[in-house]
């Protein structure tokens, strides 16, 4: 029976996908599968790649006669997954298949759960680098019970949040059953996938309509950032421009939320503002108290940026943006800093339950290598049995 289904969905990186997909055949396991949603300008790469892995536990969807939106690329993936579980990752990303052995003792422990998510990894490929990169890991090795009211202040409250809510729960670098994603299909007008920014509204559907949230503290997974990656564009304007020039014009639906005067290109808060707005309002949704933690969360996007110029543009920008939407008094609760040193190193050691190290470990040329590295740090996964909270 297959337990897992990992979604990979791609357009024109394949040599990413290929890097995860290779490393996740070699685990011996057999109750998962790997699904590859090829929305690529050429389809000869993958093809042959799985034609020679000659692997059953790996499928390959073709691209089509005409180019997907990245919503119509994953919802098409779903109908072609036979797992229990489905977890999507992006092609430059990778997921640890022993993520079967939590689900194992998580569907043992908590019957009910429906949603499980787990501690990431954060590696940015090397030709992306620009210099030296920090990132850190989790010393967690608990399953823990999470409360649905909490995620719920977390995510449409802006509770906590940084430049984006402290939600983690969906399809993407999550897990969840089957049943959930039909029930969220068949409460969402038959669609899995809903607004162009995939994950952010998966998140909102999958709170609503899922029962039972359980999170693991180790890392199962990595996000990665390669060259053309859409996590390079927030890093970099001109980037950016690129990323977001294409996702536009590739897209389907809408992006922005009505009486939101958030342009996207601002950043990841906006970004991520007109999803849960978009989904309020399709929903009825109506609630208040919220915008003081997302106007703060504004201001930590502009503290992201670590070039003056930029982070004074962004400042201004959202300042404009916040008075036209809320006042000139909602922008007591906006007040950015720039925070960027160069005449700093950045911290390396140990704090707060977390290992912050140099990303460049081991010399890892890919986020599947990186993961292998600490994989050697990190709880053994196969002694989680006992570690629910």
């Amino acid at each position: 029976m297959t337990l897992l289904s990992i979604c990979i969905p791609t357009r024109n990186r394949q040599i990413y996908a290929m890097s995860a997909v290779r490393e996740m055949l070699s685990s011996e396991r057999d109750d998962f599968e790997v699904v590859v949603a090829d929305n690529s300008d050429d389809a000869a790469p993958l093809a042959e790649f799985v034609e020679n892995c000659a692997d059953p536990r790996l499928k390959l969807l073709a691209p089509v006669d005409k180019v997907l939106s990245m919503r119509a690329n994953w919802e098409r993936i779903v109908r072609e997954t036979s797992g229990e579980w489905v977890s999507f990752i992006g092609d430059d990303d990778y997921l640890d298949p022993e993520l079967c052995e939590v689900i194992r003792v998580t569907k043992k422990v908590v019957p009910d759960a429906d949603a499980l998510t787990w501690g990431r990894l954060h590696f940015i490929w090397p030709e992306a680098r620009s210099g030296p990169e920090t990132t850190k890991m989790s010393n967690g090795n608990h399953l823990m019970r999470i409360k649905k009211e909490d995620m719920i202040r977390k995510l449409f409250f802006w509770e906590d949040a940084v430049d984006r809510p402290n939600c983690p729960f969906g399809v993407y670098h999550g897990a969840v059953k089957r049943t959930l994603l039909e029930d969220i299909r068949d409460t969402f007008s038959g669609q899995y996938f809903g607004h162009p920014i995939v994950d952010y509204d998966n998140i909102c559907r999958t709170l609503m309509v899922a029962n039972s949230f359980v999170y693991f503290e180790r890392p199962m997974s990595v996000f990665g950032a390669c060259k053309a990656s859409n996590t390079m564009g927030l890093r970099d304007e001109k980037s950016a421009r690129t990323v977001i020039e294409t996702f536009l014009r590739e897209m389907d639906g809408k992006i922005e939320a009505a009486n939101f005067p958030f342009p996207i290109e601002l950043g990841i808060t906006a970004q991520i503002g007109h999803v849960i707005e978009a989904f309020k309002q399709e929903q009825g949704i109506e609630i208040t108290a919220w915008e003081d933690n997302f106007i703060k969360a504004c201001a930590h996007d502009c503290e992201s940026q670590s070039d003056r110029k930029l982070f004074e543009a962004r400042k201004d920008a959202y300042r404009q943006a916040i008075v036209q939407w809320r006042g000139k008094d909602a922008l007591a609760a906006f007040d950015p800093k720039y925070k960027f040193r160069t005449d700093i190193p950045n911290f390396v050691g140990f704090h707060n339950n977390e290992l912050r190290f140099d990303m460049g470990i081991g010399n890892a040329e890919s986020a599947a290598e990186f993961y292998g590295i600490l994989d050697t740090m990190m709880f053994p996964v196969h002694l989680l049995e006992g570690r629910l909270y």
